[in-house]
């Protein structure tokens, strides 16, 4: 019988909620909008940590999935890829995997419908599908009969690239795709989560010791772990068989090594996950300031409640009844944020992923406001109707209940010092919280104007690249694609329009290759890794690179594949800073070791570039090599006179003209590279914190309006009484002014304080000092500004009170 009074009590106070808040439609809009804005912010963050971070892979039983990495304590990073053969070795000696998987991502030549295209590859041993365990969408994935030697040429279409292909034709089941020149039919579609390392096309591989298989030459290791295996008796399974590959391969591992298992979700960047965590808390801070707001609303409300509250009182309702219907209502209140909020997350997550920087998410994760997120906004709405109904509601109850009926009818209600108190926090808080937001923010503006004032040495908006990626099935060897460039870059040259054309295996400023170091003759053994490009001679003049000493290599040089080499300052710096290095030689050991197998890793230094951006945002030392030395080279970039629309079409039509089997990919101009490759990670965290901070900046100034204005209305009296006894004006004014300009001060030192703690965690993040004096200035004096802006109107009202109105005020 309790249980159904209970529920009927309950009941009771939905319906008087509902009906107390469609009342005051005013209250309750704002109530709902600051409330709304808070939880909007705070689901769509989760909604991208749920799916980035917390399970961002479609998977079975994901957590078991571990690579075998190998690692030098004394380096940094680690290797997760191995030869084939000691991929084999590992599948067969280990014993802490139910299954072992390789794959390895290449470039897949599709031809014979229509324009030759470069596919993204991803050949993979045929237990691959089984041991992630999911499913295709249609047809069937590879099977371990798919291995046999007379098994018919198959492959697996990933779904987005069937849909952006066929346009999700089903019929395409069945019919043959000429890839790499092997005709194999599409046997199966998987489904749109399945991005296995974000290929277009699935083919099965086996691999055979001492064999090798074109287009593969290291693969990526994946195993299932087996139930209850241990970090310390993996690295005890492990660690003989490494020694073993380290015995047969000396220069395949380095000297002082460790083995170890790396989990599937640690091998996305781990910077994305950091952001994201420092992101999420930055919208816990904007709830807070949004629960303090309404908190504030209610506390204000209050006051016109309080004759309310004495009549039930005094028909016998008790302060616990009391304080659960007020509590329903800041619950519905809640609730409406949520649907608002839930509303408007769904409106924003596209925006967000939209600026997610291309590759630093996992190709698998969906970002969505699935049920595990409608949970968390339920639960969230639930602590939020606590956070800000409690303390109004405690606090209309702490006082003598029927004081209010004793009062004179028609008696203004004080607010009391207590509420004055409490509503005064409630707004430094906001204050403070906000100014934390808006350090964040300020920090991020700074950083990406730091990133965008870099003088890169190049006018990136002149510079058009494109890759040419030469199949190995046509071009099998150094020889046939350096010829191939060899004939192609003079005809591109002669391309009108053209000023200057260089070919390297990737492009400045986001680095290249990174290699071990030895100068011959020297004392000192400096073996850190320097940034080698592998270039024709035209390259440096492409991008303006000037030559300070020496020469550069010639074009003959190149043709012969000398081993001539060109350094630059920094290289100069670390390892001949006493010498002049024309004529010396420096060493490239791992220029011995598969693929390349040099015979002779030694290049003479014959001259010396100044200094450019070339990792990033910063300069290290790098070599530049003739491109002929390994034929590895693809990346065209082309210094354009003219569109660089235009001179890409030209360019194409050249390739064509060589080879009409011969893709052309990723032509863009350096300036979109950059700004997709370096800018938009500065971009994304600057605009998501500043959003957060600007509502909290809003939240925080209605908050503060709203106070000085309840505060004009309650002491109305009082200032008609001042202004009597020969207050002027100008001294209402600053009365009224003085008082916001107070709690802003002092929020604002709260939030400095706070800043300087809270801004620890984003020292990784940012490319000025945590404790940037421009950047706390600037938002403190911006915080500051529009606050006493937000006082201006009820300080204005108040200095024009007539006071004698203002006494007859009840």
């Amino acid at each position: 019988m309790k249980k159904f009074l209970w529920a009927d009590h309950f009941l009771q106070d939905l319906r008087y909620g509902f009906r107390i808040l469609a009342k005051t439609p005013g209250f309750t809009l704002l109530a709902v909008v600051s409330l709304g804005l808070g939880i909007m912010a705070t689901t769509a963050m989760y909604s991208v940590i749920h799916g980035v971070v917390l399970n961002p892979f479609p998977y079975r039983d994901v957590d078991t999935l571990m690579s075998v990495k190998v690692w030098d304590p004394g380096g940094r990073g680690w290797r997760t890829y191995y030869s084939t053969d000691q991929f084999l070795e590992i599948e067969a000696r280990n014993s802490i995997f139910e299954g072992v998987i390789a794959s390895t991502i290449s470039d897949v030549l599709w031809t014979g419908d229509g324009e030759p295209r470069r596919l993204r590859g991803n050949h993979v041993t045929t237990n691959t599908f089984q041991i992630l365990g999911v499913p295709p969408l249609l047809g069937r994935s590879v099977a371990r009969d798919d291995g046999a030697p007379d098994a018919p040429a198959v492959c697996v279409l990933g779904y987005r690239f069937w849909q952006r292909q066929f346009g999700g034709d089903p019929n395409v089941l069945g019919r043959e795709l000429r890839l790499n020149d092997v005709r194999r039919t599409v046997v199966g579609i998987m489904p749109p989560r399945f991005m296995w390392r974000g290929a277009d096309v699935y083919i099965p591989v086996v691999f055979q010791r001492g064999k090798a298989v074109e287009g593969v030459r290291y693969v990526h290791l994946l195993g299932r772990l087996k139930p209850g295996v241990t970090e310390a008796r993996a690295e005890a399974d492990l660690r003989p068989i490494i020694e073993e590959l380290k015995r047969r391969e000396p220069s395949e591992f380095p000297d002082r090594w460790r083995v170890g298992l790396l989990s599937l979700k640690e091998t996305f960047p781990s910077g994305i996950r950091e952001i994201l965590w420092i992101l999420f808390g930055a919208v816990g801070l904007l709830l807070l300031i949004a629960c303090a707001n309404v908190s504030n609303l209610l506390l204000s409300r209050s006051a016109s409640r309080q004759r309310e509250i004495a009549v039930r009182a005094a028909l016998g309702a008790g302060r616990g009844r009391i304080v659960r219907q007020l509590l329903t209502e800041s619950l519905l209140i809640a609730l409406a944020g949520a649907v608002l909020g839930v509303a408007l997350a769904h409106a924003g997550l596209r925006a967000i992923i939209a600026m997610v920087p291309p590759g630093t998410i996992p190709d698998e994760s969906e970002v969505v406001i699935n049920l595990p997120v409608l949970l968390f906004s339920v639960g969230v709405s639930a602590l939020t109707a606590l956070l800000f109904g409690l303390a109004p509601a405690l606090y209309a109850c702490t006082r003598d209940l029927v004081q209010p009926l004793k009062e004179a009818a028609g008696a203004s209600v004080g607010g009391g010092a207590r509420r004055t108190i409490l509503r005064d926090g409630l707004v430094v808080a906001e204050v403070a919280l906000s100014l934390v937001l808006l350090a964040g923010a300020g920090l991020m503006i700074r950083t990406l104007f730091v990133q965008l004032a870099v003088d890169f040495g190049f006018q990136p908006g002149r510079l058009l690249t494109m890759r040419i990626p030469l199949p190995e099935q046509h071009y099998p060897d150094a020889l046939r694609r350096n010829a191939f460039f060899q004939e192609l870059l003079p005809r591109i040259a002669a391309v009108p329009g053209v000023m200057s054309a260089g070919l390297n295996t990737w492009m400045h400023p986001l680095g290249n290759w990174r290699l071990p170091v030895e100068m011959a003759g020297s004392a000192e053994k400096d073996t850190r890794p320097v940034i080698m490009h592998q270039v024709n001679a035209e390259y440096p003049r492409a991008l303006g690179i000037q030559l300070l000493h020496g020469r550069m290599f010639t074009d003959q040089e190149v043709v012969r594949a000398e081993r001539v080499a060109v350094v630059n300052q920094m290289f100069v710096k670390r390892h001949n800073p006493d010498r002049d290095p024309i004529g010396r030689l420096l060493r490239l050991p791992r220029l011995q070791e598969p693929p390349f197998r040099l015979p002779d890793p030694s290049f003479q230094i014959v001259g010396v570039v100044k200094d450019v951006i070339n990792a990033g945002d910063q300069v290290e030392p790098e070599v530049y090599l003739p491109y002929t030395v390994t034929g590895r080279a693809d990346y065209l970039i082309v210094l354009a006179q003219g569109d660089p629309a235009a001179v890409a079409r030209a360019v194409r039509a050249q390739v064509y003209t060589l080879d009409p089997n011969q893709p052309v990919t990723n032509v863009k101009t350096l300036e979109r590279v950059l700004d997709e490759e370096v800018f938009s990670y500065a971009r994304f965290k600057m605009v998501l914190f500043s959003v957060f901070a600007g509502l909290g900046l809003a939240l925080a100034v209605i908050g503060l309006h709203g106070l000085i204005s309840h505060t004009v209305a309650q002491q109305t009296q009082e200032i008609g009484l001042r202004m009597a006894l020969g207050a002027g004006s100008g001294d209402i004014f600053r009365m009224v002014a003085g008082k916001g300009a107070r709690l802003l001060m002092i929020g604002i030192v709260i939030g400095l304080t706070g800043s300087f703690a809270a801004t620890r965690v984003m020292a990784a993040e940012i490319a000025v000092s945590q404790l940037d004096p421009v950047s706390f200035a600037a938002v403190s004096l911006l915080l500051f500004a529009v606050g006493l802006a937000a006082c201006f109107w009820p300080a204005r009202r108040a200095a024009r009170l007539d006071p004698m109105r203002a006494l007859r005020e009840e």
